[in-house]
């Protein structure tokens, strides 16, 4: 069989007919391997990559030119056994737990474009999102009405003040604890959250802040 390892000179054609088929024939042999080894490199370089991972077999990485010669031709690639799994969306699983605000929209005219007669409802289509509602500042304003007798002058009856834990303080405890969460669990730094609390027109210094952050931690340490 001849082999093309070099360019074939035309004096060095043979001159008998038989031999040039033979010549021609192994060629196209040569030729047909070769095809079939540039497909395979194309499809491990540029397939997808479960082609790849199919292809990429142990005779194909040592591939070399001498599987040419001996007749060995690169195996066909293999389906994965493997199907990627399919994404999982949650739809239309929303938690039991959250409480559901409902809005309903109703249609502009409920009179019958044909007859003008009045519609009547029968059926609905419902769906559901995800929503937030952003944290609101708001002003807590504590009312404690005095209450006196109009017959003695000692009977005056009024509620006790509830427990802050800063009770001089401008803050509430739900705030403090806020900003506290905010720090520790959520990593959100006081410069930070002086700054978001900017954005909504409260302007506080961060050492204010922190005094509410040092206040919360002395009283986790009193005794109960």
């Amino acid at each position: 069989m001849y082999r093309s390892i070099m360019a074939i000179r035309p004096d060095a054609l043979p001159t008998d007919p038989a031999a040039l088929t033979e010549m021609v024939l192994a060629l196209d042999v040569e030729n047909e391997k070769l095809r079939g080894a540039m497909q395979t490199l194309k499809e491990m370089i540029f397939g997808k990559r479960s082609e790849r991972l199919a292809t990429l077999v142990a005779e194909q990485l040592a591939l070399e030119l001498d599987d040419l010669e001996t007749g060995a031709t690169p195996p066909a690639a293999k389906p994965s056994d493997k199907l990627r799994k399919k994404a999982r969306r949650n739809i239309g699983a929303l938690p039991k737990h959250l409480p559901r605000c409902e809005q309903v929209l109703e249609p502009e005219a409920t009179a019958c474009p044909c007859c003008q007669g009045q519609l009547h409802k029968i059926g609905e289509d419902v769906s559901e999102v995800l929503d937030v509602i952003p944290a609101m500042l708001r002003v807590l304003r504590t009312i404690r009405p005095k209450y006196g007798c109009r017959g003695c002058t000692d009977g005056v009856v009024q509620a006790k003040v509830l427990p802050r834990l800063i009770e001089s303080g401008m803050a509430s405890t739900a705030l403090v604890t806020h900003v506290v969460v905010s720090k520790f669990a959520w990593y959100l730094p006081l410069y930070r959250q002086v700054q978001i609390l900017a954005g909504q027109g409260i302007h506080l210094d961060r050492s204010t802040l922190a005094g509410w952050v040092k206040r919360c931690g002395l009283v986790a340490q009193e005794p109960l």
